[in-house]
């Protein structure tokens, strides 16, 4: 009996120190801290055909999401032409439970044809609270710029995460299929990660025209003047008029007329004079 009071005694004192440390902590003695709760993380990576720059808070029109590499919204980015990549990263958190936020540091991203580039922020596109923070509900970006774009119908290429792959089937340029850079971006956080592929292809080359040898030209030649054609009218050469066949003329005759005869002259001679009046 003396026993049991002693024990009663001792287990009076323990609670009394216990209720005494509970008072001055505030914390029940057997409690347990509640493990933090980490929500969902969702990736969504975009190609770009410009370089974004180094901060932002939107998605620039140009960029594509181009997850399917035979897809109509792949761009076609000349070699050396500028190339960027953009990571949206979304953090939700389950029905009813409180998630943590996570600090964007925290959150990293690595990509299979970049494997020794780290994805750096380039801003919130949605910060609920403008904390600075990844809470359940916010949407935030990440990047990589300053790329070009490579030559992937070099003969032989490898790329580090393999390929190129045959697609850009229904490219907007319409050149048909083509080999195509894929290259799949991996979001991890604290206990969630998540996986989005994206594509790109170059211009079809344009073949080179073999030159092909012109014919020489054979040179024209230099007409010659035509002579000019003299018509040399004859000139007619006049008759000449026939020389007259002179008339002999007798030799003078004297006639010695007497009587009649004389008489009869005479007649002739004064008619013809009358005739020539």
């Amino acid at each position: 009996m003396k026993n049991l009071k002693i024990a009663a005694a001792l287990l009076g004192a323990v609670l009394l120190v216990g209720g005494f440390l509970v008072a001055m902590s505030g914390t029940p003695v057997f409690a347990q801290e509640e493990p933090a709760v980490i929500g969902e993380l969702a990736l969504v990576k975009y190609v770009c055909p410009t370089d974004i720059g180094e901060t932002g808070s939107s998605i620039p029109s140009v960029c594509a999401n181009a997850n399917d590499p035979n897809g109509a919204d792949v761009p076609v980015i000349p070699v050396g032409g500028a190339l960027s990549f953009l990571y949206q990263v979304t953090y939700t958190c389950p029905h009813s439970v409180i998630c943590e936020p996570l600090d964007p540091i925290s959150v990293t991203i690595s990509d299979n044809q970049l494997p020794s580039v780290n994805p750096s922020v380039f801003g919130p596109l949605n910060d609920v609270n403008s904390n600075g923070l990844i809470d359940p509900g916010d949407v935030w970006l990440y990047k990589v710029r300053g790329l070009q774009a490579i030559d992937l119908a070099a003969p032989g290429l490898t790329l580090p995460g393999g390929g190129p792959v045959s697609g850009c089937t229904n490219a907007g340029d319409g050149g048909g299929t083509r080999p195509t850079y894929v290259n799949r971006a991996r979001v991890t956080g604290p206990s969630t990660s998540d996986e989005d592929p994206a594509a790109y292809c170059n211009p079809l080359a344009t073949p080179t025209p073999t030159p092909t040898s012109s014919p020489t030209a054979t040179a024209t030649p230099t007409p010659t003047s035509t002579p000019t054609q003299v018509i040399v009218t004859p000139i007619s050469t006049p008759t000449p008029a026939p020389t007259p066949t002179p008339v002999p003329i007798p030799e003078p005759v004297t006639v010695v007329l007497f009587g009649a005869g004389l008489a009869a002259l005479s007649a002739a001679l004064a008619a013809r004079k009358r005739s020539s009046k």
